[in-house]
């Protein structure tokens, strides 16, 4: 048998396999921008892919590979990606140039993934701009404040479980713990189905959402991974972020309720109403469907269950580890009821400033998102990125990264940025909140449109728990404060271990869900 032309084959074939898996890597290279040599197939991803490092540690590495480039060079497996240094090019791409820079890179294939990718995030173009038209009157303050009774019963419920807690059970993970809570807002919210996922943890809800929302795994963050940067291997394999049974069951949901309240004019202050009457006062042609509600309100639990979540859990182990910021905030929300008969109204939580500047340090340190992408849609040209260099242009289809994290941590804009310091954002709160350095909900048109909604549920649940309680640190927590590496979202290294401890005080704490008075 003539082994030659088979073993010539194999080198051809692995030749063809090495080009495919390199072709874009020498790209920066050519153009003389910095960048960290990628390795074939893994680009600078390996040290991600193997579970070696933290994607925000990553993000800062490659953030400070040159303090005085305007921009670095980064290889996402076989993509080549612009992150972005300059503050003014970050605003020139996500604010001035905002229709060459319109888009996100799409995370997930539409056709594996449909409910996933009909979420206003994942919308691009002409599609996202209609969509975000009809959700933007949704999200507006007086909309949010609409829900706060609905939040506060669920805050209020979660609280009275825990100043209760036996004192076996005191210390606890409380990412476990919370992510109940952002279930229970949810459910309430946005599908009109009430929940106490403390009692009834096995709640089809809590249990979808929990299997379908979490990036926290290394699993997922694989999967998320092959659909961003091989979308035909995840439709060839059906690698699917939610399973169909479970988009079935939150589209019926939907589906159900508006039946009925066309049916019966039924009306509830949640998100659902708000879709229904923003419908109302549109064109036929330009009304949401059904599709579409479902989608968009599947974005609370993608968007929410797990990254508000752990969000809180953060700022829950960081109150722990500053017991000197806590009792200062325990006051503040003292004084707050005490100015309002025991009761926390909506407008009274948000004159808080120690309140805000807590929460806001919090996602200084610890974005929910570590870094921002926008996908160009029409060829830009970037300025040199170090005196001498020459101009690069970014091709249409190119993706730009900002690293959130990096530059939230960068000593030029924050003195001593690695120290939590909530009183930063309590004397300067605008000054740091307008500078184009603090983008934890991302910056211009395609910024967060859910922040309101998310900041809303922080702080009414932070609002509850401190009446009531104090955080503690315990024998089982970490600190100071490690992440699970090779993975996208924040989450603790073996959880976020805390200790419960009730609070003893001679005020009384009226419950604005119900005529109970609860005193401590």
């Amino acid at each position: 048998m003539d082994y030659l032309p088979i073993a010539l084959s194999l080198v051809a074939v692995l030749v063809a396999l090495y080009y495919f898996i390199t072709r874009n890597h020498n790209l920066f290279k050519k153009h003389g921008i910095v960048h960290i040599p990628p390795t074939p197939l893994f680009g600078n991803m390996g040290s991600l892919a193997r579970r070696q490092i933290t994607i925000m540690d990553l993000l800062t590495k490659t953030y400070q590979l040159d303090s005085k480039a305007k921009y670095i060079g980064f290889y996402e497996f076989l993509t080549p990606v612009i992150v972005l240094r300059d503050l003014d090019l970050i605003k020139a791409v996500t604010m001035k140039n905002v229709e060459q820079f319109s888009d996100h890179r799409p995370l997930v294939n539409k056709k594996v993934d449909p409910m996933l990718g009909g979420m206003l995030f994942m919308l691009n173009g002409d599609q996202w701009k209609h969509h975000r038209n009809m959700l933007s009157p949704t999200f507006t303050s007086s909309k949010i404040k609409t829900m706060f009774k609905l939040m506060s019963e669920c805050a209020s419920r979660f609280a009275e479980h825990l100043s209760n807690l036996p004192e076996e059970q005191r210390e606890t993970e409380m990412k476990g713990l919370l992510t109940k809570y952002t279930n229970d807002v949810i459910a309430s919210c946005v599908y009109n189905v009430s929940i106490d996922s403390v009692k009834e943890p096995n709640n089809v809800f809590y249990v979808y959402g929990k299997i379908s929302t979490s990036l926290a795994t290394f699993k997922r963050t694989l999967i998320i991974l092959v659909h961003r940067n091989v979308p035909w291997l995840a439709e060839l394999l059906q690698l699917k972020v939610v399973d169909s049974h479970i988009a079935k069951f939150f589209y019926d949901q939907v589906a159900e309720s508006v039946e009925i309240r066309q049916r019966t004019g039924a009306r509830r202050s949640d998100i659902l109403q708000l879709f229904m009457d923003n419908n109302k006062k549109r064109e036929p042609r330009q009304e949401m469907t059904v599709q579409d509600m479902a989608n968009h309100a599947f974005s609370f639990f993608f968007g929410g269950f797990d990254t508000v979540s752990s969000q809180t859990c953060i700022i829950a182990h960081l109150l722990a580890e500053n017991p000197d910021v806590q009792e200062r905030l325990q006051q503040e929300i003292d004084e707050t009821l005490e100015n309002n008969n025991g009761e926390l109204t909506y407008d009274a939580m948000h004159e808080m400033k120690y309140l805000d500047a807590v929460i806001n340090e919090t996602l200084r340190l610890y974005p929910i998102a570590a870094f921002l992408d926008r996908m160009c849609v029409k060829d830009f040209e970037l300025p040199p990125a170090r005196p001498g260099d020459k101009p690069f242009t970014v091709k249409a289809g190119m993706n730009i990264w900002i690293p959130v994290s990096a530059i939230h941590q960068d000593p030029k804009y924050y003195e001593n940025p690695s120290k939590f310091d909530p009183d930063r954002f309590y004397e300067n709160n605008k000054a740091i909140t307008n500078s184009g350095a603090y983008m934890p909900f991302g910056l211009g048109p395609r910024m967060c449109i859910g922040n309101r909604f998310a900041l809303t549920e922080m702080k009414v649940l932070l609002c509850h728990v401190l009446a009531k309680c104090s955080i503690k640190l315990a024998p089982r927590t970490i600190t100071p404060l490690q992440f699970e590496k090779g993975v996208f979202n924040l989450t603790g290294r073996n959880g976020f271990w805390l200790a419960i401890e009730p609070r003893k005080s001679s005020y009384c704490f009226f419950s604005v869900s119900a005529s109970a008075v609860s005193c401590n």
